[in-house]
């Protein structure tokens, strides 16, 4: 018994120390995009002994064959999704032309030596076939223009019809969004190749530290290992609320400012209106001390008593200029008169605005009566002045 058991010891030392045909490497491509193009390689070292064959598997299907000795030593045999370009294959390689998603499968190598010993090794590789979304870039939904501190942001990122389903990730302001924020859908099935529709959600509560120089910046990146990356992204505004304080003081400069000169003139115009009989009052008064009382009622009813023009008060002062002018020339035809006149020279005298007496003359008077008048017409003067600025 341990007579056979050390024999069959010994024969496998002895085989393992004498093999020298070795499989280097299996190359088989991780994704390949639909309608392209993949190549198989299997790299082996004989190290002295001849090759028999070189066999290709899909999922345990046989689709090709090399062996030297035969003629032509390459052949394919029919597997869907397979399609072999015999000109571009060899012992090494295999060429595979416009891959379909059924091409995708485990792929495995099989190298036999000749005989006696007819060694084989092999080795294997998964390929995936890929097909890229056909809708564009990531499509952003739910965002709205602007957004204030307190609000909610629900928002999706969605890639179509792709296989297998894409990888999707959200950013916010450049930085990876934290996991608790993300809404995970499942993949919508649609076709007979069962293309997938992929959707990531994002949801969070808008804080300060997201605005960044006024807006937020979201953004969507969709990727299939190294064959597809494409990205979205959408800048909102900030709506931060104002300073209370500023905006109602601005508000309330700009209504002053707007609504001050109308009220302002509306204001001059009723002082003027309501003060102006007794203004008129005041002047006639003194115009009746100054000229006399029996040629006053008659201006009063030239002014009250009739609707035709009447003469203006300067005007009446010089025809009483006039008058006194005559009484100095000749003294003989005139009457003296007994109540005081207004008169043009000698001594105190005193300016009555244009404003009050219509006229840019200077008024003197001799007697008390004049000059009481002259500074009632003087006072009146003030006040009209006084109510128009």
């Amino acid at each position: 018994m341990w007579h056979w058991l050390e024999i069959a010891l010994i024969f496998l030392i002895f085989q393992d120390y004498t093999q020298s045909l070795r499989l280097v490497e299996v190359r088989i491509p991780n994704y390949v995009v639909k309608g392209s193009s993949a190549q198989l390689e299997c790299l082996y070292d004989l190290d002295g002994e001849s090759l028999y064959s070189v066999k290709w598997y899909k999922d345990g299907n046989e689709f090709y064959r090399y062996v030297p000795r035969d003629m032509p030593p390459a052949q394919t045999f029919l597997l869907p999704g397979v399609s072999v370009e015999l000109h571009n294959s060899s012992d090494a390689i295999v060429t595979l032309r416009n891959v379909n998603l059924q091409s995708a499968g485990r792929f495995r190598c099989e190298v036999s030596g000749e005989a006696p010993s007819f060694q084989t090794v092999t080795e294997h590789g998964d390929m995936v076939v890929v097909s890229l979304p056909d809708q564009g870039p990531p499509k952003i939904s739910g965002a709205r223009p602007r957004y204030q501190i307190g609000d909610w942001v629900r928002i999706n990122c969605t890639v179509g019809r792709s296989k297998p389903a894409v990888e999707l990730s959200w950013f916010v302001n450049g930085e990876p969004a934290e996991p608790r924020t993300l809404r995970k859908y499942p993949s919508v099935l649609s076709g007979r190749e069962g293309l997938e529709t992929s959707t990531l959600g994002l949801q969070f509560r808008v804080e300060q530290h997201h605005f960044r120089n006024t807006d937020m910046k979201l953004k969507c990146v969709a990727s299939l290992s190294t064959l597809y990356w494409r990205s979205n992204e959408e800048s909102v505004e900030g709506d931060r609320p104002q300073k209370a304080p500023v905006l109602e003081s601005r508000e309330t400069v700009y209504a002053s400012n707007s609504r001050a000169d109308p009220v302002q003139a509306s204001k001059t115009d009723s002082h003027l209106v309501a003060h102006a009989p007794s203004l008129l009052l005041l002047l006639l008064v003194a115009t009746a001390i100054a000229s006399g009382c029996l040629e006053q009622l008659h201006m009063w009813q030239q002014l009250f008593g009739k609707r035709q023009p009447t003469l203006r008060l300067h005007d009446k002062l010089k025809q009483q200029q006039q008058q006194q002018l005559q009484q100095k020339h000749h003294p003989s035809q005139t009457p003296k008169q007994t109540q005081p006149q207004i008169c043009i020279s000698k001594p105190q005298t005193m300016r009555v605005m244009k404003a009050a007496a219509g006229s840019n003359s200077t008024v003197t008077c001799r007697n008390p009566s004049s000059a009481v008048a002259v500074i009632i017409i003087n006072k009146i003067a003030i006040i009209k002045t006084t109510i128009i600025i």
